[in-house]
């Protein structure tokens, strides 16, 4: 039986009010079954609602009148209450295929669920599903959703799905599009397949006859070090990625004139191992793929450099107080009395070390060294090697705790122990634990240095330092 449990209740919201207590299985409201947390909104919006639940083995029924169709204050376990739908394909790219052995067993999950695309933004392949959820998507307007199709080809996606029977892909991609329901597509590249002509062909199609794509990202193959077996791929190399990014400008060019935006983007990554500029905010509109890494990078750097400006008021302040306070102990230290220390604005600035992903390095080296001329805070960044997964994995997000470090102990070798070592929130899962199980507060044990956490945006970094200049 399908029920979705009550993980809590908010107090004095209408569920509380009406007896619904933590631990209850809601079964249906008003007759309907509960999927998931989309069928539990759909079947609130109405003015009565009657509750069937299971308290200790026992079913129970509840009538909530609410004329105002407010919310109930319920907070469930989970938001699919049936299950998640789990990937079958066998992806010659597949990520979690290659993740090494020993980590959390929820890290291994290949989820493949609609549901999960159009409330996290998660990528599904549409290859787990039948008429019937495409007719659901469309009847309950489930937009928008995030689709992986690597490929227009039909025997070309199907070779890179791993997959030995032909699929529904396009044509439920047809559905939804003619449908009205709001599209991305991502495609991951993979050198000697999806790209040059047959990236031509998919972007040729993609943007001609699905109305309703919105976006389509390219982003590259990650490869770790746990391939063995698998099938071949390398990495793009810099000459290859040049001429891919030539030839999406061009189709940029021509989709700007045809559909008001560039419409597909390539990864940050891309640009960064090319050693290509990045381009500005105003290229990703309303950064439709930025969850993909995509744009990710340019904001980042126009939100620091729109907080710099902030520093710069904060440090003039803190230099006038100090030129104030230095020329008070002058006048008393001529007096002949004796003063105690300074206050906050007194004390001298901390070494910091900011960590980062290789990818990323060069970008914060620039911004870290824009802080340290305004604040003059000494700052080093630290560009970690991840030994975790190996290969060619080079992102701030998959850093471990292992790798963090070993980098760190290495540089402090050279440099000397900073005061503060700041990490950023994006190495962290929801439990604040890393990808291999290290808290914050074990790195810093380890190191014998403060840890802090700083935010992954750039509005949250620069409010990071906002906190070290003024306590």
């Amino acid at each position: 039986m399908i029920a979705a449990e009550v993980s809590e209740v908010k107090p004095d919201g209408l569920a509380h009010k009406n007896g619904i207590r933590a631990g209850d299985k809601i079964i249906s409201i008003n007759g309907k079954k509960l999927r998931d947390i989309l069928d539990y909104e759909l079947a609130t919006a109405d003015e009565v609602l009657n509750v069937e639940l299971e308290r200790d083995g026992e079913h129970r029924h509840i009538k909530i009148d609410n004329p105002h169709l407010l919310g109930l204050g319920i907070y469930f376990s989970t938001s699919l209450f049936d299950g998640i739908k789990t990937c079958a394909n066998k992806c010659v790219f597949c990520f979690i295929d290659q993740l090494p052995p020993g980590m959390r067993e929820a890290v291994y999950v290949k989820d493949d669920d609609y549901r999960l695309s159009f409330l996290y933004g998660n990528f599904v392949t549409l290859t787990n599903m039948n008429n019937e959820d495409i007719d659901r998507i469309i009847e309950d307007r489930i937009s928008p959703l995030y689709i992986s199709l690597h490929a227009t080809n039909p025997q070309l996606r199907l070779m890179m799905l791993g997959r030995k029977k032909k699929d529904k892909t396009l044509v439920y991609l047809q559905r939804l599009s003619d449908a009205g329901i709001e599209i991305h597509i991502q495609m991951v590249m993979c050198p000697g397949l999806n790209d040059k002509d047959e990236l031509e062909r998919s972007i040729k199609e993609l943007s001609s006859d699905y109305p309703n794509v919105g976006s389509v990202g390219l982003v590259p193959v990650g490869l770790t070090g746990y391939r063995d077996g698998l099938y071949p791929l390398r990495s793009f190399e810099k000459q290859e990625i040049i001429e891919l990014i030539e030839q999406v400008e061009r189709w940029q060019k021509r989709l700007e004139r045809q559909k008001g935006e560039p419409w597909i983007y390539i990864a940050d990554e891309f640009y960064i191992a090319a050693g290509r500029k990045l381009p500005t905010i105003a290229h990703y509109g309303e950064f439709p793929q930025i969850e993909n890494g995509i744009g990710l990078s340019s904001l980042f750097i126009d939100e620091a450099e729109h907080g710099i400006e902030q520093l710069k008021a904060v440090a003039s302040k803190n230099k006038h107080e100090q030129r104030t306070t230095k020329a008070v102990k002058q006048a008393q230290t001529e007096q002949g009395q004796k003063t105690g220390q300074v206050g906050h604005t007194g004390k001298a600035l901390p070494r910091i070390a900011l960590v980062t992903g290789e990818l990323f390095a060069g970008i914060l080296e620039v911004i870290a060294h824009d802080i340290h001329q305004i604040t003059g805070i000494a700052i080093d960044v630290i560009p970690v090697e991840n030994k975790y997964f190996g290969g060619k994995v080079n992102v701030t997000g998959l850093l471990t705790g292992t790798d963090i470090v070993s980098s760190a102990r290495r540089m402090f070798l050279e440099h000397g122990v900073p005061d503060i070592l700041v990490v950023p929130d994006v190495v962290l899962n929801a439990d604040g634990l890393m990808l291999d199980g290290y808290s914050p507060e074990r790195a810093a044990y380890e190191l014998g240095v403060e840890v802090r956490v700083f935010g992954s945006s750039g509005e949250g970094f620069i409010e990071g330092f906002m906190e070290v200049i003024e306590n």
